[in-house]
């Protein structure tokens, strides 16, 4: 049995009320992680990402490779100063704190319940040390900057960013590394919900109440997607979530293993990272551009047809192409998905959509379609990415924000404002319910035991009772209460009117009254 805290269904991050309050937010990815921060007391604000890390020195960048490593001493290494030859180096730990979830077949070891017996500790800890240590580095950077007396006043909420697909035992499992590393209160804010927040700010995008948007976080191992609808727009843009947010495996780390496989036979691992990056930023999709690419240090042998020559090789718009095509279009195929269910949502007619080709027909009400597509994180930053999206849509507007790639961290931290743009409504992604006993009826009770109460002499059957259904629009701060009662002896004292029962998720399209409630379900304590 799951203990399913009460943090991990967190309904999004509490806006800081108090004076000289210090936000901030950590974008704990899987091949990647930021932290940014902003100072709620001031006006016009400014949400500050940490650019400058260990390792990586003399290279702004928002963000720091997830890359752990424990020497023979059990001493701890981390992001960008981790030598990333070494054959212990652990690799997407995000992905270890929920095993049962779908893994990446392009990580250095797919079988995780090997991977989790041969770490140093257990994943929980190792994800504490990591989020420890790009906290302690942040306050270090921030006391750079502001007077240490300032700091000392300043009240301290942390906002932790997780995929909008992340199951409960993976917000809980996160949530107690960061209690770990000295990280509390925290609020967890999903990915996608943090990058409309700061997208919305940064683009000179205009909305009408009643618009609606897809964001799109393509990030280094997980692709996240949710569609908003403009439910207000003075004093302060109000949002809510229109279906259920989508995602699944996939990204840049995707890219590179495609990448890896073309050059291994070229060129060493440490130059192949350099030119993959280089490769992947240039790229636009142009099948007649060419990439020459030179290996100055490196003796290979002339191969006019594969395009080697005089130690360079010739690399055409057409081998990045078959590079691409797999990672493009499982991210295509997951935005055709979304915005189908948004546009039935809306009230739009069921259409199909094909990831190679544009649109052929759209619904009979326009204003069923979204108008805009947001594209954020290191891969939603790219331009064939964008341009392929464009051609699949072109009723859609396609919007980058210029630091794509530190949208979500700089989104969660603004999400820790008292006033600005928020998320007044999300749908749910799961069934939830209790299981109880409750008067028979036989239509809705078919072949379930008939049960007789002792205390009312009626017929009873125990079923389950589901307080929210997937889809269902959730409210910020609303309380769902059903009535329910409970039969204890006349002579009961206090303790017994302390009760411990099963809160049951289930995420099967479709659930009865009947228990066990679905093939998909899971318990947890609810007190």
């Amino acid at each position: 049995m799951t203990k399913v805290k009460k943090e991990a269904v967190s309904r999004g991050p509490v806006p800081c009320n108090g004076k000289n309050q210090l936000v901030i937010a950590l974008d704990f990815g899987t091949t990647y992680s930021g932290v940014a921060y902003c100072f709620a007391n001031q006006r016009n604000t400014e949400v500050v990402a940490i650019t400058n890390w260990p390792g990586a020195e003399g290279e702004a960048t928002p963000k720091v490779p997830t890359l752990i490593n424990y020497d023979v001493n059990g001493d701890f290494v981390w992001g960008a100063s981790v030598d990333r030859t070494l054959h212990n180096n652990i690799v997407g730990v995000k992905l270890l704190l929920d095993p049962s979830q779908e893994q990446p077949v392009y990580l250095p070891s797919v079988n995780m319940k090997r991977t989790l017996r041969v770490l140093p500790k257990p994943a929980v800890e190792i994800a504490a040390d990591f989020l420890g240590a790009i906290y302690g580095h942040a306050m270090t950077e921030i006391a750079k900057v502001v007077p240490s007396e300032y700091m000392s006043l300043c009240e301290k909420q942390f906002v932790l960013s997780v995929p909008a697909v992340w199951s409960d035992t993976a917000k809980n499992a996160t949530l107690e590394a960061a209690e770990m590393a000295g990280i509390f209160p925290v609020t967890l804010i999903k990915e996608p919900e943090a990058a409309a927040l700061y997208t919305m700010r940064s683009l000179d995008f205009s909305l009408r109440e009643g618009d609606a948007f897809l964001v799109c976080d393509a990030g280094g191992g997980t692709v996240d997607l949710i569609s908003y609808e403009v439910a207000a727009i003075r004093p302060d843009l109000h949002l809510k979530e229109l279906v259920p947010g989508t995602g699944g495996i996939g990204g840049s780390l995707l890219l590179n293993k495609l990448f890896a496989e073309t050059f291994k036979d070229l060129i060493g691992e440490e130059k192949e990272i350099k030119i993959r990056s280089t490769v992947k930023r240039a790229f636009r999709g142009d099948p007649k551009e060419e990439y020459f690419v030179s290996f100055p240090m490196t003796s290979l042998e002339d191969a006019p047809k594969l395009g080697i020559e005089g130690s360079c090789w010739k690399m055409t718009g057409e081998d990045c192409m078959e590079i691409f095509s797999p990672v493009i279009n499982r991210v295509l195929g997951l935005i055709d998905n979304q915005l189908k269910s948004a546009i039935m949502k809306r009230g739009g007619k069921k259409i199909t959509m094909r990831a190679t080709k544009t649109i052929d027909s759209f619904p009979a009400n326009r204003n069923c379609h979204p108008q805009g597509i947001f594209l954020v994180g290191g891969f939603g930053s790219s331009q064939y990415l964008k341009a392929r999206v464009e051609v699949c849509h072109p009723g859609i507007q396609v919007l980058q924000p210029a630091d794509a790639w530190a949208a979500i961290v700089k989104g969660a931290a603004m999400s820790g404002l008292p006033s600005g743009s928020k998320i007044i409504a999300t749908c749910s992604t799961k069934h939830y319910g209790v299981q109880a006993c409750r008067p028979y009826e036989l239509a809705d009770h078919p072949g379930l035991p008939i049960i007789i109460s002792e205390y009312t002499g009626f017929k009873m059957v125990s079923a389950m009772t589901w307080y929210i259904n997937i889809g269902d629009d959730i409210q910020r701060d609303q309380k769902i209460r059903f009535p329910f009662y409970r039969s204890i002896d006349g002579d009961y004292s206090s303790t017994d009117l302390i009760f411990t029962d099963c809160l049951i998720e289930c995420s099967d399209p479709y659930v009865s009254a009947s228990f066990p409630a679905c093939s998909q379900a899971r318990q947890g304590e609810l007190d």
